[in-house]
């Protein structure tokens, strides 16, 4: 929703003319501040041509019309359209299903129960039906004989309605019951002079005894209550015996106000007052006195309260007046209509709804006794001129002078150095015969009041001030309290006031008052002593200090603290302390000892008598909730000016009223997934709503929009909203009326939404609501049991299963390295029994000869040696013998020596730790590391570490060669070395650990379990 917010204060002139020689009146003005807002076909508002505007009872406004889409099939009807609004947004109403087709044109009537008749009117036939604003039901009237009637046209008259029915250029007159029963009227009725079509009623004015239509093709006429024709009301009734119209004569406007009845007519000058005893027409000046002759046309709205806004429209535009019993203000509420725009209120002091060409504005007055000045400015200081005129000081938009009583602002401009200059962090303003006297943010300035330039003298900011003669005492944050003649234009020290930061200063007599952060300080014969109330912890942060006539010195503190101080006994007493804590900027004093504390959050009236304080707000027409430091003033009657952050209030305290407000928060429109129709809903029933305490979401959509209003308050905008969920923190939504929750945790919740003011008191009651939202079935206690069951199954079968696999794979495994040990047991052997004897047979005959060959007996030697190893590495055959330590460090010892890599190792005693079936697969996996290390590691050094732990045995081969990427060589098919560590590992339930990285080396960790 966009938001335009607008202050005005009127105080507007209303002029009259009779003949050039009739001087202009001023009528006495008055204050209202405006705020507003629009809304569009883009904001929700698409009525663009609006017949109808009324509130129901539940305090919704119901507007109705037809939009800019063009009816199917059409070229000149647009669709009809019902929409409602609660202050802030528009909701479209669905039109029944009895209709057999889209309505081209609707009117409604509004019943005194607050329901309301619906006329459809489609393909030339119209039907009637009954719309509950509580249940947003329709209920068709069956219309007499069943009928389907051309025309049909209704008019409300006592407790029940007047329907005139047409068909055929037939019409007749029926009595509409509450109960939705038709009584015919005998009488013959209306018809138009030509004796064709239907009548077409423009007002209808019903009366005690008997009631008048206007009906456009055939005039004015005049019925007895049972719809007995009078009399035809002719010009000669009006008193217009020498008048003709070329026209039937017609009623423009009418109201009723205390009973007596006024008329205007088409073509005629004047307003007539209506005799309901005596039926006749006598000629009034009710307020022609008080309307123009500027404007060509005139349309007027009459509340329920029968107050008067006449709207007057010319081809220049258009300007609006208001009428409270006689009361007249004009004001330029929106002066570019250019046609007559529709209008509704229920109290045209508080509000007006205005439509003009599809734009929708809703307008808030706000007439409670306060005036306010300068708004979007910081007030500083205020001094009274005279009894009409106030100079206030402003932060950093200059000098103004407020004349109270036009309420006119003008700018006074200052200069310094030819310059125009706006002086800031102005703490006071004083005057003498030739000067303004103030301060500027680096000391005393004063300001010639013929020429308005300014001078100054610098010394050192100002904190603040207060005149005395020929003086002015002005304090300092921790620097030093000071004396200005303004006659010799200097300064002097008073007192080193170092430790002080001083807010305020009162002069009583020889004593100067110090409102200080650290306390009160007293100056009296230079010296300067600090007081604290006794039963404070700690010191007390004093900003403001006044005088009152019977209490003598009060005090307000930054914590919403009022204190008296005696002087004579130097103690304090706590008059009043604020519940909300606000700071107190200034204090006023009224006529009748009241204490007017103008707070950080509110002004808080304190009746020195009763003990009663009361708090004013921005709802009781404020313009800002928090009042500024050394900006408050008394005038010369008794009014008080209080300066803000925004703007000046001007106020009689004995005017101002606590503004009481009788609201209630209701659901407007809720969406989320129904479970049981399986699919997205909006409710927008207000019964409905009204009854609704919980709201159950299914586990697959678990998001809920709430959409909500303040009923029964006009000005809403100055009002906030928050919602918490489950009593956690409050969540501030400002001025947002909507609240939507997305995938809310399974379980019960608890959803709190609350209407807050300024001082955040509640207004109206808070919405509460229960939200259970549904967990899925999968995780939900049967699901977790029926899965536990099933898969406790699957766990088992497969636990089987495993188990079956696992044992043949250990079998399959166990053979495999069986018979691999067995066939390299068989290979060794074979090298050594036969090629080793061999090789030995063939080394002793080249001994033998007499030509050695040397060279061929190193190389049978080297092929010995070579044959010798390969034995011995495929089949160690003293292992058994020497038991795993010593085969390692034997192995260890046989590599260094043949190759150029340093190995070393650092073994612990444990082969009685270790089985021999483990020791020979502990065995045959570093062997093969360390062939590994060999062939690929391109390593400078590797060392073997085997530890005896608590548990384990802990097996650590590391060297210091190029590494690799161990995941991708595993899946590389030249693992086969690394698959095969693998399997021997877990035939032995030990666990294999390998980590490399390129470029720093690879480290494999064999942990056995003793």
């Amino acid at each position: 929703m966009f938001l335009k917010n607008k202050s005005f204060f009127f105080f507007f002139f209303l002029v009259y003319f009779y003949t050039n020689t009739i001087k202009a009146q001023q009528i006495q003005p008055k204050d209202i501040s405006l705020e507003y807002k629009e809304f569009d076909v883009n904001k929700g508002f698409e009525v663009y041509s609006v017949n109808f505007m009324d509130f129901d009872n539940l305090g919704w406004l119901w507007v109705s019309g037809s939009t800019l889409e063009l009816l199917e099939g059409k070229i000149d009807e647009r669709t009809s359209i019902i929409q409602r609004y609660d202050g802030n947004r528009f909701y479209t109403v669905p039109f029944p299903d009895l209709l057999d087709g889209p309505p081209n044109f609707i009117k409604l009537f509004k019943r005194q129960d607050g329901q309301f008749y619906i006329v459809f009117i489609w393909q030339n036939k119209q039907k009637i039906f009954l719309l509950n604003p509580e249940t947003l039901v329709f209920k068709e009237v069956v219309l007499p004989f069943s009928k389907e009637y051309q025309d049909i046209s209704l008019f409300s008259y006592k407790d029940y309605f007047l329907a005139y029915l047409s068909k055929n250029n037939e019409t007749n007159l029926y009595q509409l019951n509450s109960n939705l029963k038709f009584s015919l009227y005998p009488s013959k009725q209306i018809i138009p002079e030509n004796g064709k079509g239907f009548p077409e009623f423009n007002h209808f004015i019903g009366l005690e005894d008997h009631f008048i239509t206007s009906e456009i093709r055939s005039g004015v006429f005049m019925f007895t209550k049972e719809g007995s024709l009078i009399k035809k009301v002719t010009l000669s009734d009006l008193g217009l015996k020498n008048k003709h119209l070329n026209f039937f004569l017609n009623i423009d406007f009418w109201f009723k106000r205390e009973g007596v009845v006024y008329v205007y007519f088409v073509g005629i000058e004047g307003c007539y007052q209506y005799s309901k005893r005596k039926r006749e027409w006598k000629k009034t000046n009710f307020f022609e006195n008080q309307l123009t002759n500027k404007f060509n046309n005139r349309w007027f709205f009459l509340d329920a309260k029968e107050n008067l806004i006449i709207q007057e429209l010319d081809k220049g535009g258009s300007q609006f007046m208001f009428d409270f019993k006689n009361n007249f203000y004009r004001t330029p509420i929106k002066n570019n209509f250019s046609n007559n725009s529709k209008k509704a209120s229920r109290d045209l002091s508080k509000e007006l709804f205005l439509v003009n060409k599809g734009v929708f504005y809703h307008y808030n007055f706000n007439n409670d006794n306060v005036s306010t000045f300068l708004e979007n400015n910081s007030i500083r200081s205020m001094l009274q001129l005279n009894i009409d005129e106030v100079l206030v000081t402003t932060e950093y938009g200059g000098w103004y002078i407020i004349n109270l009583k036009t309420k006119a602002l003008k700018k006074h401009e200052i200069t310094f150095n030819d310059q125009l200059y706006f002086a800031s962090e102005a703490r006071g303003v004083f005057e003498d015969e030739n000067y303004y006297w103030s301060n500027d943010n680096k000391g005393i300035i004063w300001v010639d009041k013929k020429t308005k330039k300014t001078k100054s003298l610098n010394y050192y900011p100002i904190t603040s001030m207060v005149e005395d003669g020929k003086y002015i005492y002005f304090g300092t944050k921790y620097y030093n309290l000071m004396k200005f003649d303004k006659q010799d234009k200097k300064n002097s020290i008073l007192s080193s006031t170092n430790k002080y930061y001083i807010q305020s200063i009162l002069k009583v007599d020889k004593i100067l008052y110090l409102a200080c952060n650290e306390g009160l300080v007293l100056f009296e014969d230079g010296k300067t002593t600090l007081y604290n109330p006794k039963d404070k912890k700690s010191h007390s942060i004093f900003i403001a200090i006044v005088k009152h006539p019977k209490y003598g010195i009060l005090l307000g503190s930054q914590s919403g603290e009022l204190f008296q101080f005696n002087p004579l006994s130097k103690k304090f007493t706590l008059i009043y302390k604020d519940k909300l804590k606000a700071s107190i900027a200034t204090i006023l004093l009224d006529d009748k000892d009241g204490i007017w504390m103008n707070t950080f959050n509110g002004i808080i009236s304190f009746d020195t008598k009763t003990k009663v304080a009361k708090r004013y707000t921005m709802n009781d027409g404020l313009s800002f909730y928090e009042a500024n430091r050394h900006s408050a003033l008394k005038t010369d009657d008794g009014h008080f000016l209080v300066g803000t952050l925004n703007g000046v209030n001007y106020f009689h305290p004995d005017e101002i009223s606590k503004k009481i407000i009788d609201a209630e928060l209701r659901l407007t429109a809720t969406t989320y997934f129904d479970k049981t129709i399986k699919k997205v809903v909006e409710e927008t029933s207000p019964q409905k709503l009204t009854s609704l305490k919980s709201i159950s979401l299914p586990p697959e959509s678990k998001n809920l929009q709430l959409q909500f209003n303040l009923f029964g308050i006009y000005d809403s905008n100055k009002i906030k909203y928050r919602y918490r969920l489950n009593k956690d923190l409050w969540v501030d939504l400002a001025i947002e009326t909507d609240v939507r929750l997305s995938n809310l945790s399974a379980g019960e919740h608890t959803l709190e939404i609350e209407a807050i003011n300024s001082i955040n008191e509640i207004i109206g009651k808070p919405i509460v609501l229960s939200i259970s939202v549904d967990e899925f079935f999968y995780k939900s206690d049967w699901f977790y049991f029926l899965l536990f069951i099933g898969a406790s199954g699957i766990v088992l079968w497969y636990f089987i299963e495993e188990r079956k696999k696992h044992q043949l794979k250990e079998q399959f495994s166990s053979q495999i390295i069986n018979t691999q040990e067995e066939e390299r047991s068989r290979v060794a052997k074979e090298l050594h029994d036969s090629i080793g004897q061999s090789l030995l047979v063939l080394k002793n005959t080249v001994y033998k000869k007499e030509n050695k060959n040397t060279a061929e007996l190193k190389m049978i030697n080297n092929v010995i040696n070579e044959v010798r190893n390969m034995s011995h590495n495929l089949h160690p055959f003293q292992f058994e013998k020497l038991g795993l330590v010593k085969s390692l460090e034997n192995m260890m010892d046989a590599f260094q020596k043949s190759s150029d890599i340093f190995y070393s190792y650092e073994i612990d005693d444990i082969d009685k730790f270790i089985s021999k079936e483990k020791s020979l697969f502990i065995f045959r996996m570093l062997q093969e590391c360390i062939v590994n290390v060999e062939k690929h590691a391109n390593a400078t050094a590797c060392n073997l570490k085997i530890t005896n732990e608590t548990k384990i045995i802990r097996f650590v081969l590391k060297d210091n060669g190029t590494g690799f990427i161990v995941d991708k060589t595993m899946r590389s098919l030249v693992s086969l070395g690394l698959k095969s560590l693998q399997e021997r590992a877990q035939y032995i339930n030990a666990i294999l650990s390998i980590k490399s990285k390129e470029g720093i080396g690879t480290t494999i960790t064999i942990k056995v379990k003793k």
